[in-house]
């Protein structure tokens, strides 16, 4: 059985460690709200995305100023966690790492407003942006079908959707974004993410369809 307050403790772990570790500047407090585990918003009032597909320079100026967010990393970069939970068990989760659009020096992000960094950057340099794409795990099994798995990966498209084993654990996705996009820092803190790699939540979702094409699969 999984509980908003099992999650939120996976959750609080996972980034009080990234903050004590000086892997993220900020982070946000975990709050339960009904059935949602995810981060307190500064603005709850904000609209989460303006642009449909992989979020944009304006989506992410509008989360950093919003405070829409679970961590801030130290490059600028944000993570984003959320999980459902109805019936003791895990009715949906939104996964998100969202790059910087520009490089950022790491004692800034620590020292100042990291939005006014961006501000400076738009202005100095309108096209030094860095076109990396954001990376979500979803589980949604309300919408699952044809094309859309209940558990899945997006990346550079709304319509890239890989299936996936299962709902993915916290700290099965926090090892997987630094093995891909830091893996100095996992190497440097291996006993932690590889502790959460192993950890499992949820039953296995994939659908019969999915498995003759290429998927993620970890159980």
């Amino acid at each position: 059985m999984t509980t908003a307050r099992a999650v939120r403790e996976d959750i609080n772990n996972l980034l009080d460690y990234l903050l004590q570790a000086e892997i993220a500047a900020y982070i946000n407090t975990v709050s339960i709200t009904g059935r949602r585990v995810s981060w307190h918003p500064l603005n709850p009032a904000a609209p989460f995305l303006t642009n449909r597909g992989d979020p944009c320079l304006q989506d992410y100026k509008g989360w950093l100023d919003a405070g829409a967010y679970s961590a801030l990393l130290f490059d600028g970069a944000l993570l984003q966690i959320t999980y459902d939970i109805e019936g003791g068990e895990i009715s949906g989760h939104r996964l998100a790492y969202v790059p910087c659009p520009y490089r950022l020096d790491a004692e800034m992000v620590r020292r100042d407003a990291v939005s006014e960094i961006v501000d400076l950057h738009i202005e100095s340099d309108p096209t030094g942006m860095v076109l990396h794409s954001a990376v979500r795990f979803d589980y949604d099994p309300e919408s699952a079908g044809p094309g859309h798995p209940s558990a899945h990966m997006t990346i550079n498209s709304v319509d890239c959707r890989i299936a996936c084993a299962a709902p993915m654990h916290v700290g099965r996705f926090a090892d997987f974004i630094f093995r891909h996009f830091y893996p100095d820092i996992r190497f440097a803190h291996l006993p932690y993410f590889a502790a959460g790699a192993s950890r499992d939540i949820g039953v296995r979702t994939l659908a019969e369809e999915d498995r003759g094409s290429p998927h993620m699969s970890w159980t």
